[in-house]
């Protein structure tokens, strides 16, 4: 199945061991909140923090694309600057194609899983999740026709609602609160913004992600480093962010050929 977004993306997305795909920003492992400080009802247990000023992350250190693969697949990262990043956006369709989970290229049916078709989007083949067994509001999408890929037909797919490249990066604003799945942590859609948002702390304990224990601004995050325990490539609570505290905390690669480094 491919890899699914939510229509309306936190900015953070717990600590999930895939980069993320929506910004330019380098690929990370650890959780990537960018939670404000102040009053909050999260449990803090009286342990301070060790991370200070921005938080560090595990990062892809890369000599070329290919280091950027993963699984053997190029999944459109590319080694810019020494790092494994997605590039910025250039098109609306690229970020539809992007933001729904179509991360997979195709030139026909049998390139793609049997819950999925091949269709034409952004001028290329993609593999796209078809409402069959799941319905597309199970994962915050919408039903959407696009051509097929070899060019006979269409196909009703799982999509965006809403994909749009502004200033390099992919947006996908919510319009309610069924585009903020609860297990993100932010099951709210604030409606001026377009943001989904926590409301209570427990709407980001309800998620069971790793360092998600308090809302602070809408945004769930950290209070304490013990808070990251369970999260992949992070042990140190940065102002709300888990990240890394050095090298050694990087222990789980995402890509094929880039190493990890906490900078």
């Amino acid at each position: 199945m491919a890899g699914l977004l939510t229509a309306c993306p936190p900015a953070d997305s717990g600590t999930a061991s895939e980069p993320q795909t929506t910004t330019s920003s380098a690929a990370t492992t650890g959780t990537t909140t960018t939670t404000e400080t102040g009053p909050t009802t999260g449990s803090t247990g009286g342990e301070s923090t060790t991370g200070g000023g921005e938080a560090k992350r595990c990062q892809s250190q890369c000599d070329n694309d290919r280091d950027c693969r993963i699984d053997g697949g190029d999944l459109g990262f590319r080694c810019i600057d020494g790092l494994c990043l997605f590039p910025p956006c250039t098109s609306d369709a690229q970020c539809l194609a992007e933001l729904s989970g179509w991360k997979t290229p195709c030139a026909g049916p049998g390139e793609c899983a049997a819950e999925e078709a091949c269709v034409l989007v952004a001028d290329a083949g993609r593999c796209a999740l078809t409402p069959a067994t799941f319905a597309c509001a199970d994962f915050g999408l919408v039903e959407q026709t696009l051509p097929l890929f070899e060019g006979r037909g269409e196909a009703t797919v799982c999509g965006q609602a809403a994909a749009t490249c502004e200033a390099g990066a992919c947006q996908s604003p919510c319009a309610g609160d069924e585009a903020c799945l609860p297990q993100t942590g932010h099951p709210v859609c604030d409606v001026p913004s377009g943001a989904c948002v926590c409301q209570i702390d427990q709407d980001c304990l309800d998620s069971g992600l790793p360092g998600y224990v308090q809302c602070v601004a809408g945004r769930c995050g950290c209070a304490v480093d013990s808070d990251c325990a369970g999260g992949q490539n992070v042990d140190t609570c940065y102002a709300g962010a888990c990240g890394c505290s050095a090298d050694a905390t990087c222990t789980v690669a995402v890509f094929d050929g880039a190493p990890l480094v906490c900078q």
